[in-house]
């Protein structure tokens, strides 16, 4: 237990047992002046005190006020103590992640999804840790995987920070989700939340103390909150949630408690929300910043140019957004300008030029769909998804915008791509093909067997590297010839994703919305087409066409590396 910690605790106690000395008529004279001065404040407020039990003396201290006192005419009153030094800000407790749905929002169904969730995120962040040292036995449990761990790597360094990071995320973004929902079902539970983590419907007495346990002040702490008045969420960095009513606010920010294998926590501060006046200041100065990175341009490599164009458009899209909404909150205002300090040096100016024209089209595509879908709507705020925060690789969406939509909170994610020519075959994403035909793509058999014995063949110079990337191929096809329209329609679908993807062509300032929710007629596959290294399937009237290009993850200097799939959708802008 931290220092703090202790010494809140210390004075509960001793403030519980100062009220019942005076209950009792015994001196204060042995307790401390913070103590007595705070026990003294107490009983003027309430002079008819017929007992006194501080939370530490109930089987649940995390469930109980600091204080319960129970007057004489049965009445009770719940107070918390503050015990800060100096002219310290009052610090809101951590609470645990396991019960904070259930105890403060007071929903079980809640808590139990976000319970199931945490729990498969957590293992997967435990097995991703020793990965980083030796192969995880899939029989390992939860305390065997953090045995490792503790002996691997006792605090955080910044080989598994990632992992970390990724993990907070992820739990910031599901609590989100369900606070959504809640949200939108009318439910008191936020308000409730609200109330509790603001200490509204309690007394709230704080101790101001400096060294030598000198009292300096005692008073209450009351908040002028009408909590009548309508309660927003938003996020917050890359692990807070928020709730507001006006510009008064209460943050949940997860963290673990110390190291790798500690606890999880969500510590809860009380946050002023920006006004819309200072939002739209600091969003105008946050654009002027960007433009001026654009200004300053200087081009120094040349590597992954591909990716580094797709990076500069994700950027931009974000900035034009902006820029046109100006009201709307960030969730982070560093990332997108972060993002192109990052990538930009590897693209030509003149690109870079195109994708910030470009950008004017990219915005009005994505305000076109939204008014299509919604009629009326506000932008509350905008997101980048780094995509290495996305533990779900079926998730394609670079880009997020929070909605009110009727009173209503809906998120709508954006897969952005940037293109040079309007025809032109982007990659979805490179899979492993150990798993394209498994059950999180095509659900129609496995690889395994044939990439291994593939592996073998190759090792012992029997077939070159292209022949080894036919032989993979050609089961694919084989494979998918066979399975069902269903399981083609479901493997699409998983490479496609289901966000709403934006393309651009950048050279020419045009974008079009792509819609993968529905894939329409019979799907055809062909087999060794246009290569036999690839297998091609089309539908919707062969208007649509998707590519699985096989390719080592390595150049062929390095012999045999992991057996990758590009999948390459044609479109036509």
């Amino acid at each position: 237990m931290s220092t703090p910690s202790k010494s809140g605790k210390l004075h509960v106690i001793n403030v519980g047992q100062a009220i019942n000395h005076y209950i009792t008529n015994q001196s204060l004279g042995d307790f401390s002046e913070s103590v007595r001065q705070t026990a003294q404040y107490i009983i003027q407020m309430y002079p008819q005190i017929g007992y006194v039990t501080t939370k530490y003396n109930t089987t649940h201290p995390d469930l109980n006020p600091d204080l319960l006192l129970t007057l004489q005419d049965k009445q009770e009153v719940k107070i918390n103590l503050f015990y800060i030094k100096g002219n310290a800000k009052v610090q809101a407790k951590n609470i645990g992640t396991k019960s904070f749905l259930q105890k403060y929002f007071k929903s079980e169904t809640l808590q139990l999804d976000f319970n199931q969730f945490f729990e498969k995120e957590y293992v997967t962040y435990l097995k991703n840790i020793v990965n980083t040292k030796e192969v995880v036995n899939d029989e390992d449990s939860t305390a065997q995987l953090k045995k490792m761990i503790a002996n691997y790597y006792p605090k955080f360094v910044d080989e598994i920070d990632p992992f970390r990071k990724n993990l907070l995320f992820a739990l910031r973004e599901h609590c989100f989700y369900l606070l959504k929902q809640q949200f939108n079902e009318r439910s008191l539970g936020i308000l409730n939340a609200f109330k509790e983590f603001l200490l509204i419907d309690t007394i709230n007495i704080i101790t101001r103390y400096q060294s030598g346990n000198k009292c300096l002040l005692v008073e209450q702490w009351k908040t002028t909150i009408d909590s009548t008045q309508d309660i927003y969420l938003y996020k917050k960095g890359m692990t807070t949630v928020g709730i507001r009513i006006g510009n008064e606010a209460v943050t949940l920010r997860f963290k673990f408690e110390s190291g790798p294998t500690s606890s999880i926590k969500l510590a809860t501060s009380y946050d002023h929300f920006p006004t819309e006046e200072t939002v739209i200041q600091e969003n105008l100065k946050s654009v002027q910043m960007f433009e001026s990175i654009i200004e300053k341009h200087t081009q120094t490599t040349e590597d992954s140019l591909s990716n580094a164009i797709g990076k500069c458009h994700e950027a931009m899209t974000y900035y034009r957004i902006l820029k046109e909404n100006p009201t709307i909150s960030q969730v982070d205002s560093h990332e997108y300008q972060n993002m192109l300090i990052k990538y930009s040096s590897n693209v030509p100016t003149k690109t870079l030029q195109d994708l910030h024209t470009s950008s004017e089209s990219a915005e009005k595509a994505i305000q076109e769909y939204l008014k299509t879908k919604y009629k009326t709507f506000v932008i509350e705020s905008i997101q980048l998804i780094p995509e290495s925060y996305l533990e779900n690789r079926l998730d394609t969406r670079d880009l997020l915008v929070i909605l009110r939509v009727n009173n209503q909170y809906v998120e709508e994610g954006f897969s952005l791509k940037a293109i040079a020519k309007n025809k032109v075959k982007i990659t979805s994403k490179n899979a492993g093909a150990g798993q394209i035909l498994g059950p999180k793509y095509f659900n129609c058999g496995s690889l395994d067997k044939v990439i291994k014995e593939t592996e073998t063949v190759f090792k012992q110079n029997g077939i070159n590297h292209i022949e080894s990337l036919e032989r993979v191929s050609i089961a694919i096809g084989e494979s998918l010839q066979k399975t069902t329209q269903a399981n083609l329609k479901k493997g699409i679908t998983a490479i496609l994703g289901h966000a709403p993807t934006l393309v651009t062509v950048y050279t020419i300032n045009k974008s079009k919305m792509i819609q993968h929710g529905e894939v329409k007629g019979e799907i055809h596959v062909y087999p060794n087409t246009p290569s036999a290294i690839q297998t091609t399937l089309q539908w919707d009237q062969n208007q649509e066409e998707l590519t699985l290009r096989v390719k080592f993850s390595g150049g062929q200097s390095k012999g045999w590396t992991s057996v990758k799939l590009a999948c390459e959708y044609m479109v036509v802008i």
